[in-house]
């Protein structure tokens, strides 16, 4: 493919011009602060902040925090310009085929209210930033920006600013800022997730609730055993705070300082931004100490800065409240109960956005109601349209047990009836048999109604802002490309190796590709040569940090210089094999559930994109059917649940480590870093679905004690583990 740059129809905006030099003494840091209601927004100008970020009812990253309806949205744009601040919104979760259309009415929305940047993970949202000039994108921390040429890549990708990752060093941190003509955003206090942003499925392979949509359940904050002895909540981050340290992030060239907390109360996001506002006006830090161990009080979890001075042990063990950490394992808990395929057929057509140009394949409205009793009171959380509504009612003491309902029989009777239009397709309660007075039992039905009318509102707002015409002539020229013909249950025909696997496995097996991880330019020659007519395809890794740059580049020369194709798995990565001159794929690490983000790619280099391993059964079919790019799909594996660079300890290496849910994980070095994989793979070879066209099937055997033996044992007749193919991906 053509150079971006040459294309006429290239959908990647051009890079930003440089930002005049200044100065680090001489430079401001803009303070951000998160707003996941009104009263957090209120609170956040009230203490001075220089900018919010906030998001809409649908499609970002914090989708269980209360968050903005269509009307509210334009009122705190407004309300935050009036206060001299700049409102951000949050657009950064992975888009389905079907979510593409109200991306574009949300980006129309966000241009009409003169809100100062849109914060973005997905690429099909670069083809659509052409027709929003007004619009400054960033690029998410969901994006996984871990070093320089991963900010690079986002200023040629047109981004003016991008959030880095949480888990630099302020070294790193320097380099980062030093590239040209693009900003760098920085956490500097809350919470930490286990897992480097954007590369974590364990909350989505737990129960198909998943971080990149924005519908983590925690699933990393509950005790788990390791060799079978109890270990704790290995997983569980301490919280971050960086007040103390704002004058190096200063010089080290960081432009915005960011405070997380979309979850948060409104008092909590006040005395937050007071904290940095005393900090950033040079207050002594010792007589700050109290203000700053009070916002770690909301957690119970101790703060920590370790990955600014590079030290990544001790982090972790920290559970917090014991409240909170039951509440999380009970939402992951019920979440876990769709495992068995329950509900599998339970998100209706109608509750998702029709595919741009298409019909949905139903007018069933359903919803999917959880009621749990907790010590705390009566959890209930309403499922529907792909946002969830949470609420506690008390537990009441039941004194004529003939007329209360429990809650297995109310659950049965909503099944049977219908609110707001919508039919129940999922109840699931951890207590069946609890009693229910009739008050209560009017009160639940009420609060469901709202919560339906409520989002069917949103919904239907978003539904009249109609999608501008340049966008859906973008949508309407996605046409499935001519290679993507091999239906789903056909022999999958490529396999994904660890590098000191490939050997013993082509000795027993000659599949018609091979991917490798791990590969090193010293070692990429001698792997040609082993793989003979084998076509091998090198796989550059999902996350590497400032001092892997080097090494890639040279990993790059000697791939270009032989002709190998190279899987990229990250922006960075792009853009370092773009500069080789290198044949190009793009991996599961950029993850594509959109016919738009496959053009965009294909658009970048591409010469073949990998769907998403978290997709669902009619996600797959209704981006196959528009994919324009030679597309693989992954159907069998143990996927990378999660990549950290905690330093977990030595012995944890290669255990089984189980939680309460019988969730089986099992740790493992790979190429410098701990990534968690299942103990049992996914299966989908005995699945046939000929609306499920694809180029490449794919058996990632990285992590098998015996790869050649899982490619030639189909095992029929078990029931295999289907990830979320048979149900929901929220």
């Amino acid at each position: 493919m053509e150079d971006p740059k040459s294309d006429p129809n290239e959908v990647i905006p051009e890079s930003v011009p440089p930002a005049p030099a200044q100065a680090a003494s001489e430079r401001r840091l803009e303070l951000l602060a998160p707003a996941g209601d009104l009263a957090a927004l209120q609170a956040a100008l009230a203490a001075g902040t220089d900018a919010v970020y906030f998001g809409l009812n649908v499609l970002n990253a914090r989708r269980r925090a209360r968050n903005f309806d269509q009307t509210e949205f334009a009122a705190a744009v407004q309300t935050t310009h009036e206060h001299g601040a700049k409102a951000y919104l949050t657009l950064n979760v992975d888009l389905t085929e079907r979510e593409l259309a109200q991306a574009a009415r949300l980006l129309k929305l966000a241009q009409e209210a003169r809100v100062d940047a849109v914060l973005v993970r997905d690429p099909a949202l670069l083809a659509m930033k052409q027709e929003f000039p007004a619009l400054d994108f960033h690029f998410s921390t969901q994006t996984c920006i871990t070093n320089s040429a991963d900010v690079a890549a986002a200023a040629r990708l047109g981004a003016r600013r991008v959030v880095l990752a949480r888990e630099l060093s302020l070294s790193e941190i320097r380099d980062a800022s030093a590239v040209e003509g693009i900003e760098t955003e920085v956490f500097v206090q809350g919470a930490l997730c286990f897992s480097v942003s954007g590369r974590c499925m364990l909350s989505s392979w737990v129960g198909g609730r998943s971080g990149n949509r924005g519908t983590c359940t925690s699933t990393c904050r509950v005790p788990w055993s390791v060799a079978g002895a109890p270990a704790g909540t290995p997983l569980s981050m301490k919280d971050l705070s960086l007040a103390s340290r704002l004058a190096e992030l200063r010089a080290a060239g960081v432009a915005a300082l960011k405070i997380e907390g979309r979850m948060k109360t409104a008092d909590w996001v006040a005395q937050a931004v007071n904290l940095y506002r005393r900090a950033l006006a040079g207050e002594d830090v010792e007589q700050l100490a109290a203000q700053v161990d009070a916002l770690g009080a909301y957690t119970g979890r101790q703060l920590t800065c370790g990955y600014l001075d590079g030290d990544y042990g001790e982090l972790t063990g920290a559970s917090g409240r014991e409240r909170r950490a039951a509440a999380a394992e009970r939402s992951a808990e019920s979440d876990a109960d769709t495992e068995d395929g329950f509900g599998a057929e339970d998100a209706s057509d109608a509750d998702d956005e029709p595919a741009p140009g298409r019909r949905p394949r139903s007018d069933r409205a359903t919803y999917e109601l959880d009621i749990d009793v907790l010590p705390q009171g009566i959890v209930c959380r309403c499922h529907y349209m792909g946002e969830t509504t949470e609420w506690t009612m008390p537990r009441t003491v039941v004194h004529r047990p003939h007329k209360a309902v429990a809650i297995g029989n109310l659950l049965d009777f909503l099944a049977a009836q219908q609110v707001q239009g919508c039919e129940l397709v999922r109840g699931a309660t951890n207590e069946p048999g609890f009693l229910m007075v009739p008050r209560k039992v009017n009160e639940l039905s009420t609060r469901i109604a709202k919560a339906l009318q409520h989002r069917q509102k949103v919904h239907t707002r978003l539904q009249q802002t109609e999608v501008p015409e340049a966008i859906q002539a973008i949508f309407d020229s996605c046409e499935r490309h001519p290679s993507n013909r091999t239906p789903l249950g056909q022999p999958p025909h490529r396999a994904r190796l660890e590098a000191d696997a490939v050997e013993a496995f082509l000795a027993a097996v000659r599949p018609e590709g091979v991917i490798v991880e791990g590969l090193t330019a010293d070692r990429v020659k001698a792997m040609r040569s082993l793989c003979r007519r084998v076509p091998l395809i090198v796989a550059l890794p999902p996350v590497f940090f400032e001092a892997e740059v080097a090494p890639i580049r040279e990993l790059l020369r000697i791939c270009q210089r032989i002709g190998v194709t190279v899987e990229v798995n990250s922006w960075g990565g792009w853009l370092l094999a773009k500069q080789s001159g290198v044949r190009m794929e793009g991996g599961p690490f950029l993850p594509v559930l959109n016919s738009l983000a496959a053009r965009v790619l294909g658009n970048a280099g591409l010469h073949s994109v990998t769907l998403s391993v978290e997709a669902d059964r009619r996600q797959l079919e209704t981006v196959t059917e528009r994919c324009p790019v030679p597309c693989s799909l992954v159907v069998y594996g143990r996927p990378a649940l999660m990549i950290t660079r905690v330093a977990l300890p030595d012995d944890f290496d290669g255990q089984w480590m189980v939680d309460r849910r019988e969730t089986r994980v099992i740790p493992r070095r790979e190429q410098g870093l701990w990534v968690l994989r299942p103990a049992e793979p996914f299966d989908l070879r005995d699945e046939h679905n000929d609306r499920i066209l694809v180029r490449h099937l794919v058996l990632d055997l990285v992590g098998a004690a015996d790869p050649a033996g899982e490619w030639l044992d189909s095992r029929r007749g078990r029931d295999p583990f289907r990830f979320n193919y048979a149900r929901t991906l929220a």
